[in-house]
């Protein structure tokens, strides 16, 4: 197996949330937060006890940022793992260590979106006035309109009914301010996020 075989598949901090490093042949994507803040080509040398890899491109930039926040100093394999090296402008150099993983961009979860098919329709908040409202692979809440996933957890000892919908741009953790919104197969719940106060808990059927 030749190098860029070896390295092909995502790469990422162990029980973090931050960077993640997606390879596929010679093309690299840095994630942060699973936002691409990087795509480049890269060339794989041998170098002593490993491989550096020589990225065509540098810059770390967030979407829509007109300047980079940081820079890539040094990605360097071996024994499998990945020592990732920035460097930024105000706090200096900082050092990651990824290894492989199998979870995708969600995590350890599998996507299971024929269950959008039992959520069409208008669903009620049972002692308040919130309301979502699902269109094939659609959610309306709050007046906005956003593309969802319906989850399913590998982990073994999940319930076989219990599927998280999340937004499909898994760089966004939540649902305008509500948190992990829960289908189990009669209900939809969620909490929402207050200020200075305690979450206001939801629990949502669909409207007959």
């Amino acid at each position: 197996m030749g190098i860029y075989s070896e390295l092909t598949g995502a790469w990422e901090e162990r029980g973090v949330i931050g960077t993640r490093i997606e390879i596929k042949r010679r093309k690299l994507t840095v994630l942060w937060r699973n936002s691409p803040v990087l795509c480049t080509g890269f060339k794989a040398k041998k170098a002593e006890n490993g491989y550096e890899l020589e990225l065509a491109e540098r810059g770390l930039r967030y979407k829509d940022s007109n300047s980079d926040y940081a820079s890539v100093t040094r990605l360097f394999y071996a024994e499998g793992r990945l020592t990732f090296e920035e460097l930024f402008p105000i706090t200096g150099p900082s050092t990651t260590v990824l290894t492989a993983t199998k979870f995708s961009r969600y995590g350890d979860y599998t996507v299971c979106d024929k269950v959008l098919k039992e959520l069409q329709g208008r669903w009620k908040e049972e002692y308040g006035s919130f309301e979502l409202v699902f269109r094939k692979d659609t959610l309306e809440l709050f007046g906005k309109t956003i593309k969802v996933h319906a989850l399913h957890s590998n982990y073994e000892h999940t319930p076989e009914r219990e599927f998280l919908i999340v937004d499909a741009d898994p760089s966004k953790y939540e649902l305008y301010g509500m948190t992990r919104l829960i289908y189990d197969g009669d209900t939809l719940k969620s909490s929402m996020i207050i200020c200075d106060a305690p979450p206001h808990n939801m629990v949502f059927t669909k409207e007959r």
